[in-house]
């Protein structure tokens, strides 16, 4: 039977969004919080086929043609289990983009409400530091995920930190034993880059809101949150909150406005005042003075070799280091996957891509909009030192649909406009 005329949809405008940011601590504690990314990418292409007319945000083009040219690179792979993690990946590519699409086009949700609902993925974010600081060593021992999934699949060591997730990563720096917070995600680098990435989407949606309470909420949130982002010692989530609060104070202060540069400068003191006067200080010292670069150094020169071996197609993803102890090679940053993983050719769209994003992202806008342009910002410095999957890109995509669309209709060519325009009878 044909739909009925005037039915409401199944689910509501932005579903997707809200099901993914604002519900995030509900698909982490079933223990698919890893997954959620990729499983996302099936509906949003669904919906993107079955939209009409949708309209492209500027700069997603070249994205596209990266998450093309990633595809093709599937072909160097070698064993099934690197098929797998292939496709999970991918299906983050694809979601990052629909999303970028959807948020874009969906003008029946404001861009105001979108922007809060990712905001709640940062309160989220930020509970969860406190509950790493509080439990350091607890874990999700049983999770919906642990059980359903087949053993073949659960014993896996790293698939078993998704589906059990821990709170935090304890690890000795300086000989004190730091836990760094974890919940939500799967590591503690994971946990602060994200965490640094959302900080423009929650500033957004509080300090520049129209509601008193909103601003109140968000000051206070912001110093709430500093505790478990200094005791994270992630040097990325540091450098990425003092991007995106100087960019702030920059561009306001250009603008004729003085209160960002009081707030950045009252944020430095507060953190300072943190740092000398609790037992952390010292091992936060150390961590902006640790020379790890020669470790990083050899990752990196690894990425680059195994690149020049396979500049057009890359390896399809990450692979085992020469240094048993070190990482697999291109794990430690988005850069040096793309040019390990899907060659020069990809890692020049990716990098054109950043640059095409962060060009128009600087260029003047409104408040919100600036905010957004944080996040943009910021992702491309993050991809020096963070992999961006499979979280950090819709993020970024989402803040780039966000940052250049109204809560006006999408246009309509002018030749579509002329098509549906109706004959007059004195014609």
């Amino acid at each position: 039977m044909p739909r009925a005329v005037g039915r409401p949809p199944l689910l509501p405008p932005g579903w997707i969004v809200f099901a993914l940011f604002s519900l995030n601590p509900v698909w982490w504690f079933l223990g698919f919080g890893g997954f959620i990314w990729s499983f996302a990418a099936l509906p949003l292409v669904v919906w993107c086929i079955m939209t009409p007319r949708l309209e492209r945000p500027p700069t997603t083009g070249l994205y596209a043609v990266y998450v093309i040219w990633a595809g093709f690179t599937v072909v160097r792979l070698d064993k099934f289990t690197r098929f797998l993690s292939f496709g999970m990946r991918y299906m983050a590519y694809l979601t990052a983009l629909c999303l970028a699409y959807y948020v874009y086009n969906e003008r029946r949700v404001s861009r105001e409400t979108f922007i809060r609902w990712v905001s709640w993925f940062w309160v989220a974010a930020v509970a969860g530091g406190y509950l790493g600081m509080l439990v350091p060593h607890g874990r999700l021992s049983t999770t919906l995920a642990s059980v359903v999934l087949p053993h073949s699949i659960s014993d896996n060591e790293f698939v078993g930190n998704l589906i059990k997730p821990s709170f935090a990563q304890v690890q000795n720096l300086f000989g004190v034993e730091i836990p760094r917070p974890n919940a939500l995600f799967a590591f503690t680098n994971e946990w602060g880059g994200n965490v640094g990435l959302l900080t423009p989407f929650f500033v957004a949606s509080t300090l520049y809101s129209a509601n008193a309470k909103r601003r109140r909420f968000g000051l206070i949130m912001l110093a709430v949150s500093l505790p478990p982002m200094i005791v994270s010692v992630n040097r990325g989530l540091w450098i990425s909150v003092l991007l995106t609060f100087s960019l702030i104070a920059v561009r306001s202060f250009l603008a004729g406005r003085t209160a960002p540069m009081k707030f950045l400068a009252t944020f430095i003191a507060v953190v300072a005042v943190l740092i000398i006067a609790t037992p952390v200080g010292e091992v936060v010292i150390g961590r902006l003075s640790e020379a790890d670069a020669g470790a990083r150094e050899g990752i990196y020169h690894e990425a680059w070799q195994g690149a020049l071996d396979s500049p057009i197609l890359g390896w399809g993803g990450p692979r085992p280091s020469a240094n048993p102890f070190s990482p697999a090679i291109g794990t430690h940053g988005h850069l040096w996957f793309a040019m390990f993983s899907h060659g020069l050719v990809g890692l020049g769209l990716y990098v054109a891509w950043v640059l095409a994003s962060m060009s128009r992202a600087l260029r003047p806008r409104d408040p919100v909009s600036m905010m957004l342009a944080c996040v943009v910002i910021v992702g491309g410095v993050q991809m020096f030192f963070y992999k961006l999957v499979p979280v950090s890109l819709p993020i970024i995509l989402v803040a780039i649909g966000l940052m250049f669309r109204t809560d006006a209709p999408p246009e309509v060519p002018r030749q579509q406009a002329a098509a549906r325009r109706p004959v007059s009878s004195h014609a």
